[in-house]
Protein backbone atom coordinates (compact mmCIF):
# COMPACT_ATOMS: atom_id res chain seq x y z
CA UNK A 1 0.00 0.00 0.00
CA UNK A 2 1.39 3.22 -0.70
CA UNK A 3 0.03 6.24 1.40
CA UNK A 4 0.06 9.91 1.23
CA UNK A 5 -1.58 13.04 2.96
CA UNK A 6 -3.49 13.44 0.20
CA UNK A 7 -3.04 10.37 -1.77
CA UNK A 8 -3.64 6.77 -0.90
CA UNK A 9 -3.22 3.83 -3.21
CA UNK A 10 -4.60 1.18 -2.61
CA UNK A 11 -2.05 -1.60 -4.74
CA UNK A 12 -3.03 -4.56 -3.13
CA UNK A 13 -4.25 -6.82 -6.08
CA UNK A 14 -0.92 -5.28 -8.31
CA UNK A 15 0.89 -6.80 -4.97
CA UNK A 16 -0.98 -10.31 -5.14
CA UNK A 17 0.12 -11.02 -9.01
CA UNK A 18 3.42 -9.37 -8.93
CA UNK A 19 3.63 -12.36 -6.07
CA UNK A 20 2.19 -14.96 -8.30
CA UNK A 21 4.23 -13.73 -11.35
CA UNK A 22 7.27 -13.61 -9.30
CA UNK A 23 7.06 -17.68 -8.19
CA UNK A 24 6.48 -18.30 -11.53
CA UNK A 25 9.19 -17.36 -13.07
CA UNK A 26 11.78 -18.51 -10.25
CA UNK A 27 12.43 -15.21 -9.10
CA UNK A 28 13.32 -13.39 -6.03
CA UNK A 29 10.20 -12.74 -4.70
CA UNK A 30 11.38 -9.43 -2.74
CA UNK A 31 13.35 -8.11 -5.83
CA UNK A 32 10.29 -8.59 -8.06
CA UNK A 33 8.38 -6.62 -5.69
CA UNK A 34 11.12 -4.01 -5.39
CA UNK A 35 11.69 -3.41 -9.21
CA UNK A 36 7.77 -3.27 -9.84
CA UNK A 37 7.46 -0.98 -6.45
CA UNK A 38 10.01 1.48 -8.02
CA UNK A 39 8.33 1.76 -11.19
CA UNK A 40 4.76 2.12 -9.74
CA UNK A 41 6.72 5.30 -7.96
CA UNK A 42 8.30 7.19 -11.29
CA UNK A 43 4.62 6.72 -12.60
CA UNK A 44 3.10 8.34 -9.83
CA UNK A 45 5.80 11.06 -9.89
CA UNK A 46 5.22 11.23 -13.62
CA UNK A 47 1.45 12.22 -13.34
CA UNK A 48 1.95 14.38 -10.40
CA UNK A 49 1.88 18.14 -10.87
CA UNK A 50 2.94 20.41 -12.63
CA UNK A 51 3.00 19.48 -16.28
CA UNK A 52 2.44 21.49 -19.42
CA UNK A 53 0.22 18.82 -20.76
CA UNK A 54 -0.98 15.80 -19.66
CA UNK A 55 1.17 12.95 -19.55
CA UNK A 56 0.94 9.60 -21.56
CA UNK A 57 0.95 6.11 -19.88
CA UNK A 58 4.16 5.32 -21.03
CA UNK A 59 7.84 3.02 -20.44
CA UNK A 60 9.53 6.04 -20.52
CA UNK A 61 11.78 6.94 -17.71
CA UNK A 62 11.74 10.60 -17.98
CA UNK A 63 9.34 12.16 -14.69
CA UNK A 64 8.68 15.53 -16.11
CA UNK A 65 10.71 18.25 -18.54
CA UNK A 66 11.39 21.41 -18.18
CA UNK A 67 8.19 22.17 -20.05
CA UNK A 68 6.33 21.30 -17.18
CA UNK A 69 8.55 23.32 -15.11
CA UNK A 70 8.31 26.32 -16.82
CA UNK A 71 4.56 25.83 -16.37
CA UNK A 72 4.71 25.10 -12.69
CA UNK A 73 6.32 28.34 -12.03
CA UNK A 74 3.58 30.10 -14.62
CA UNK A 75 0.95 28.73 -12.35
CA UNK A 76 2.55 30.75 -9.29
CA UNK A 77 2.38 33.92 -10.51
CA UNK A 78 -1.07 33.54 -11.95
CA UNK A 79 -2.08 32.37 -8.13
CA UNK A 80 -0.42 35.25 -6.81
CA UNK A 81 -1.86 38.16 -8.91
CA UNK A 82 -4.97 36.37 -7.82
CA UNK A 83 -4.84 38.35 -4.39
CA UNK A 84 -2.23 40.92 -5.01
CA UNK A 85 -1.83 43.81 -6.78
CA UNK A 86 1.65 45.82 -7.03
CA UNK A 87 1.93 49.67 -6.59
CA UNK A 88 5.40 51.80 -6.43
CA UNK A 89 6.98 51.86 -3.36
CA UNK A 90 5.45 55.52 -1.55
CA UNK A 91 2.35 54.26 -2.25
CA UNK A 92 2.34 51.48 -0.57
CA UNK A 93 4.18 52.78 2.69
CA UNK A 94 1.98 55.96 2.39
CA UNK A 95 -1.36 53.47 2.62
CA UNK A 96 0.64 51.21 5.36
CA UNK A 97 1.21 54.71 7.60
CA UNK A 98 -2.31 55.70 6.93
CA UNK A 99 -4.61 52.75 6.57
CA UNK A 100 -2.57 50.37 9.06
CA UNK A 101 -3.67 46.77 9.05
CA UNK A 102 -7.01 47.66 7.64
CA UNK A 103 -8.74 47.79 4.16
CA UNK A 104 -7.60 50.91 2.54
CA UNK A 105 -9.91 53.32 0.49
CA UNK A 106 -8.93 56.37 -1.20
CA UNK A 107 -11.06 57.79 -3.77
CA UNK A 108 -12.13 55.25 -6.61
CA UNK A 109 -8.60 52.91 -5.13
CA UNK A 110 -9.69 49.67 -2.76
CA UNK A 111 -7.67 47.17 -1.61
CA UNK A 112 -8.08 44.72 1.27
CA UNK A 113 -4.20 45.77 2.50
CA UNK A 114 -1.34 46.69 2.38
CA UNK A 115 2.12 43.89 2.50
CA UNK A 116 5.59 45.61 3.56
CA UNK A 117 7.88 42.55 3.03
CA UNK A 118 8.16 38.48 2.05
CA UNK A 119 7.34 37.59 5.20
CA UNK A 120 4.15 39.00 5.66
CA UNK A 121 3.34 37.97 1.86
CA UNK A 122 4.19 34.71 2.55
CA UNK A 123 1.45 34.60 5.19
CA UNK A 124 -1.54 36.11 3.35
CA UNK A 125 -0.67 33.39 0.62
CA UNK A 126 -0.80 30.55 2.98
CA UNK A 127 -3.94 32.23 4.47
CA UNK A 128 -5.21 32.09 0.96
CA UNK A 129 -4.31 28.59 -0.35
CA UNK A 130 -6.82 25.58 0.22
CA UNK A 131 -6.04 22.19 1.25
CA UNK A 132 -5.03 21.41 -2.63
CA UNK A 133 -2.54 23.92 -2.23
CA UNK A 134 -4.59 25.67 -5.18
CA UNK A 135 -4.73 29.89 -4.40
CA UNK A 136 -8.46 31.20 -4.46
CA UNK A 137 -9.23 34.39 -6.66
CA UNK A 138 -10.18 37.90 -4.26
CA UNK A 139 -12.17 40.62 -6.20
CA UNK A 140 -9.58 43.31 -6.91
CA UNK A 141 -10.91 45.31 -4.19
CA UNK A 142 -10.15 42.50 -1.62
CA UNK A 143 -6.32 42.23 -3.33
CA UNK A 144 -3.01 43.49 -1.11
CA UNK A 145 -0.75 46.32 -2.13
CA UNK A 146 2.56 44.95 -2.57
CA UNK A 147 5.12 46.67 -4.42
CA UNK A 148 6.84 44.47 -7.50
CA UNK A 149 10.13 44.31 -5.98
CA UNK A 150 8.95 42.18 -3.02
CA UNK A 151 6.72 40.00 -5.17
CA UNK A 152 9.18 39.20 -7.62
CA UNK A 153 11.35 38.43 -4.80
CA UNK A 154 8.96 36.50 -3.24
CA UNK A 155 7.98 34.18 -6.37
CA UNK A 156 11.33 33.37 -6.96
CA UNK A 157 11.23 31.89 -4.06
CA UNK A 158 8.08 30.14 -4.81
CA UNK A 159 9.28 29.00 -7.94
CA UNK A 160 12.35 26.89 -6.64
CA UNK A 161 9.68 24.63 -5.30
CA UNK A 162 8.44 24.08 -8.00
CA UNK A 163 9.05 19.85 -8.27
CA UNK A 164 8.55 19.13 -4.91
CA UNK A 165 5.58 17.24 -5.51
CA UNK A 166 7.13 15.08 -8.35
CA UNK A 167 10.98 15.00 -6.50
CA UNK A 168 8.84 13.01 -3.67
CA UNK A 169 8.44 10.52 -5.57
CA UNK A 170 11.19 10.47 -8.07
CA UNK A 171 13.36 9.40 -4.96
CA UNK A 172 11.94 6.41 -4.34
CA UNK A 173 11.80 5.11 -7.77
CA UNK A 174 15.61 5.57 -7.40
CA UNK A 175 16.20 4.47 -4.49
CA UNK A 176 14.20 1.08 -5.60
CA UNK A 177 16.16 0.90 -8.19
CA UNK A 178 13.81 2.09 -11.19
CA UNK A 179 15.09 3.37 -13.68
CA UNK A 180 14.17 7.56 -13.76
CA UNK A 181 15.17 10.85 -15.24
CA UNK A 182 13.92 14.16 -14.07
CA UNK A 183 14.65 18.32 -14.73
CA UNK A 184 17.06 20.13 -12.71
CA UNK A 185 14.09 21.45 -10.09
CA UNK A 186 12.86 18.35 -9.20
CA UNK A 187 16.29 16.82 -8.58
CA UNK A 188 17.04 20.02 -6.45
CA UNK A 189 14.15 19.41 -4.19
CA UNK A 190 15.25 15.67 -3.18
CA UNK A 191 16.63 16.23 0.28
CA UNK A 192 13.86 18.95 0.43
CA UNK A 193 10.78 15.77 0.70
CA UNK A 194 10.01 13.82 2.93
CA UNK A 195 10.00 9.86 1.45
CA UNK A 196 9.42 5.91 2.06
CA UNK A 197 10.52 3.00 -0.12
CA UNK A 198 10.94 0.13 1.54
CA UNK A 199 10.50 -3.59 0.77
CA UNK A 200 9.80 -6.06 3.41
CA UNK A 201 8.70 -9.42 4.18
CA UNK A 202 6.56 -10.03 7.24
CA UNK A 203 5.70 -13.56 8.40
CA UNK A 204 5.91 -14.74 4.31
CA UNK A 205 4.53 -11.80 3.14
CA UNK A 206 6.36 -9.59 1.08
CA UNK A 207 4.92 -5.89 0.62
CA UNK A 208 6.45 -2.86 -1.14
CA UNK A 209 5.45 0.20 0.49
CA UNK A 210 6.22 3.87 -1.12
CA UNK A 211 4.58 7.18 0.83
CA UNK A 212 5.70 10.90 0.86
CA UNK A 213 3.86 13.93 2.31
CA UNK A 214 3.37 16.98 0.13
CA UNK A 215 0.58 19.24 -0.99
CA UNK A 216 1.12 18.93 -4.39
CA UNK A 217 0.01 15.38 -4.34
CA UNK A 218 -3.46 16.14 -3.65
CA UNK A 219 -3.72 16.29 -7.68
CA UNK A 220 -2.52 13.14 -8.45
CA UNK A 221 -5.88 11.06 -6.90
CA UNK A 222 -7.92 11.39 -9.41
CA UNK A 223 -4.95 9.40 -11.84
CA UNK A 224 -4.95 6.74 -9.11
CA UNK A 225 -7.55 4.54 -10.34
CA UNK A 226 -5.26 4.65 -14.20
CA UNK A 227 -2.19 3.94 -12.72
CA UNK A 228 -3.44 1.23 -10.59
CA UNK A 229 -4.39 -0.69 -13.52
CA UNK A 230 -1.37 0.13 -16.20
CA UNK A 231 0.48 -0.82 -13.71
CA UNK A 232 -1.39 -4.10 -12.96
CA UNK A 233 -1.36 -4.66 -17.12
CA UNK A 234 2.36 -3.84 -17.82
CA UNK A 235 3.21 -6.26 -14.80
CA UNK A 236 1.44 -9.48 -15.90
CA UNK A 237 2.99 -8.65 -19.91
CA UNK A 238 6.87 -8.35 -18.10
CA UNK A 239 5.92 -11.46 -16.45
CA UNK A 240 4.15 -13.41 -19.43
CA UNK A 241 7.52 -12.35 -21.91
CA UNK A 242 10.08 -13.28 -19.46
CA UNK A 243 8.53 -16.54 -19.45
CA UNK A 244 8.06 -17.18 -23.10
CA UNK A 245 11.87 -16.17 -23.14
CA UNK A 246 12.87 -18.59 -20.23
CA UNK A 247 11.14 -21.23 -21.90
CA UNK A 248 12.13 -20.58 -25.18
CA UNK A 249 15.96 -20.44 -24.25
CA UNK A 250 15.18 -24.16 -22.29
CA UNK A 251 13.61 -25.35 -25.40
CA UNK A 252 10.15 -25.57 -24.01
CA UNK A 253 7.22 -24.30 -25.21
CA UNK A 254 4.62 -22.30 -23.21
CA UNK A 255 0.90 -23.14 -24.33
Amino acid sequence: MARGKDIDIDDSVFQKRAKELARKLGKDEKEFIKQQTGILAREVARMTPPFASFPKLSNSASVGSAKDIKAGKGAIVVDLLRICSTRKGPTVKWAKKTFGNGPVIFESQAAGGVLINEAELKVWHKINQGPNNRTKRLPTTSKYWVTSVVLNRYIKKEQLKVGRAKAAFYQLATKLGAKATAPANVKNNVSRVPGLGIVRTTQGKTEGTIWSREGGLFHTNKFLPMLRKNRLIKAVKRGEFLMRKAAKDSDFKVV
